[in-house]
């Protein structure tokens, strides 16, 4: 025997409909249970009380289905949610051992409001159209109550689903009300009443337009269109824009898709959409003319023409594209042609036309051309930027390059101030390179590329391209000057990066210095880099960075071993940001015995010739700083030897 104690609610056993009146366990008898009522409408309360004397466990399973029981001990009563058939059994064993049962089969009907949907129009006459679901077959009969003093219909098993009414008056906004009822006899006799407020806003004919209409390269249209819920829509063709073909017919509203098949791609046809509403209204949308494109190669040239839009007052202009991507518009209807040179022989491009409208577009079919001579032209643009410490981008521009082009490129390197270039790689349908064998922060590279396209025919190297090395002397920045984008670029820009994230872009031009202005306010560390773009803006070329530490003050030891070993012999004063320098060294006696206004001058530990003796020195230094704040320092070091 398995008994479950259950301490969750019950409602949800019966969203899901009984199996059946379940046998098993009620087949052995001796039980018994008052119960308030075992049919009704949902939600239904069921009460329940055991009459069994002298038992010992008393459970019951609320949805019993056979074999083994899932027993609550603790429940005398369920509310039943939603309709459903099921059996409520007693199970239990008395004193003796003696096990007993009893089972009564629980109905529960429908009660949920029937749905429906209307449309209406400005004369008064409706279409309710009663919704074909769960909740309405459940139901013996629908009544329908217009809500304007009529009498009611009422809807049977089998009968049609829509009904007509006209109403007399449109002046107010009646409520129609549907309930759904069942045939005598039942212990529930109907369900909940479904109110509508009905309006007669005509639906808008002119809301159904076209958005989009596409020539496929299989001869199929594909349109684009808002429909009105409702309103039986139409959607013809023509070849001569007199006698329209109706290809299918469409109820639905909001954005809908449909295709028109088994055409001619190279044929012009004209789609429209005819509609008519309720009370007889109708309207036809204004035409959209399908597009036409044809071209063919000539001396590494792509010849492109489509056919001219024929409604002036719908046209806005065209989009050429190739491969999928817009390489020229045009805003004269009739600019109809196009020459395409930017492509290389043995490439295969796909073209589309594109007819930009008042309120849609019409776009041809594809046309694929494939260039078969012509002589190779030169990259079209490149750059190398720094990723970082090791690492550096390569991009070029392949003239013709894209999905269905086939090309080699071969990159190679040198390192700045060398005409020695080697072949580090030779890329396959690529044109972007990591090159990860570079030390960004101590060299300038550079590159120059070359390629070979699908007719073997060879493009020699690109001028060079160098990456840009940037360095700093105290609070100066320098960066090399050679160009890094492969047909120059505009001017270079220092970007300079606070420790707290904000950024600034500090435009120099042409130069290649920059002198760092800061002041008290200003963030305590800063990285900056430089950048160059490309005349057009296609290509960024952008240095390795540097950081720069405001302040950062001097450094001096506390002890020093002029001895001759070659280590540590010189007491030196370390910094990289300052802008003036002084230092005197003095003895215990207040004797200078060193003096540098050059801080890469250090004291070698003699004074007039000879060793100064062992012991503590005093020394004093003046500077300024990167913010020009004058500062002083002391401190005492020791001399060993």
């Amino acid at each position: 025997m398995r008994i479950t104690l259950l301490s969750f609610s019950f409602f949800f056993l019966f969203l899901s409909a009984f199996t059946g009146y379940g046998q098993g366990r009620c087949s052995i008898g001796g039980g018994g249970f008052t119960i308030n009522t075992t049919a009704g409408c949902a939600p239904l309360y069921v009460e329940f009380k055991s009459t069994v004397p002298n038992a010992t466990f008393v459970g019951y399973d609320l949805n019993y289905t056979g074999g083994e029981p899932n027993l609550s001990t603790n429940r005398t009563s369920i509310t039943y949610q939603s309709a459903a058939t099921g059996t409520l059994l007693q199970y239990g064993v008395t004193n003796t051992g003696a096990e007993f049962s009893h089972c009564e089969k629980i109905t529960i009907y429908e009660s949920r409001r029937v749905n429906m949907q209307y449309a209406s129009c400005g004369g008064g006459k409706i279409v309710m159209t009663l919704t074909n679901d769960d909740v309405l077959k459940a139901y013996d009969q629908v009544e329908i109550n217009w809500g304007d003093g009529e009498p009611p219909v009422y809807w049977k098993k089998g009968n049609p689903l829509t009904f007509e009414h006209n109403y007399a008056s449109v002046t107010s906004s009646p409520t129609l009300s549907i309930t759904g009822l069942y045939d005598g006899g039942k212990p529930c006799a109907k369900g909940l009443t479904a109110p509508t407020t009905i309006t007669f806003a005509r639906p808008q004919l002119n809301e159904i337009q076209m958005s989009a209409v596409e020539m496929r390269g299989d001869g199929t249209i594909r349109l684009t269109y808002k429909g009105v819920t409702g309103i039986p829509t139409n959607i013809q063709y023509s070849t001569d824009g007199n006698s329209y073909i109706t290809a299918g017919k469409r109820s639905s509203g909001g954005t809908q898709p449909y295709e028109i098949r088994s055409l001619n791609k190279d044929q012009s046809y004209k789609v429209r959409l005819s509609s008519e509403d309720l009370c007889a209204g109708s309207t036809e949308t204004a035409p959209i003319s399908t597009m036409t494109i044809s071209g063919n190669s000539t001396d590494g040239s792509n010849n492109l023409k489509w056919s001219q839009y024929p409604d002036a007052a719908q046209f806005d202009g065209y989009d050429l594209l190739r491969d999928g991507t817009v390489i020229k518009s045009f805003t004269a209807i009739g600019e109809t042609s196009y020459t395409d040179e930017d492509v290389e022989c043995g490439t295969f491009a796909e073209y589309q036309v594109v007819a930009r409208l008042k309120t849609a577009t019409s776009t041809s079919a594809p046309v694929g051309i494939k260039v078969e001579t012509g002589a190779a032209k030169p990259l079209s643009g490149g750059s190398v930027s720094v990723l970082d410490k090791s690492s550096v981008n390569i991009k070029a521009s392949v003239p013709g390059a894209g999905p269905n082009t086939s090309f080699e490129l071969t990159i190679e390197r040198a390192e700045a101030g060398s005409t020695l270039f080697k072949k580090i790689i030779t890329l396959y349908n690529q044109s972007d390179y990591i090159d990860n064998n570079a030390k960004t922060d101590e060299l300038s590279y550079c590159y120059r590329m070359s390629y070979e396209n699908s007719c073997d025919q060879k493009v020699p190297a690109s001028e060079p391209i160098c990456t840009i090395l940037l360095t700093k002397k105290l609070t100066t920045l320098n960066w090399t000057g050679d160009n890094p984008i492969l047909g120059g670029f505009e001017d270079y820009t220092v970007v300079q990066t606070g420790s707290g994230g904000a950024s600034e872009d500090i435009p120099v031009q042409k130069n290649t210095s920059y002198t760092v202005k800061l002041n008290n306010q200003s963030a305590l560390e800063y990285n900056f880099l430089v950048r160059a773009v490309s005349q057009d803006g296609s290509f960024e070329s952008l240095s390795n960075i540097v950081n720069y530490r405001r302040s950062a003050g001097v450094f001096v030891p506390d002890a020093f071993t002029p001895n001759g070993d070659g280590y540590n012999d010189i007491l030196e004063a370390k910094s990289e940001q300052l802008q003036s320098f002084n230092m005197s060294v003095m003895n215990r006696w207040g004797v200078v015995v060193f003096h540098s206004d050059d801080i890469a001058k250090g004291w070698d530990g003699t004074f007039e010739g000879t060793n100064a003796p062992v012991g503590y020195y005093y020394y004093k230094m003046t500077f300024v700083d990167d913010i020009n704040q004058t500062v002083e320092k002391s401190g005492t070091f020791m001399l060993l030897r």
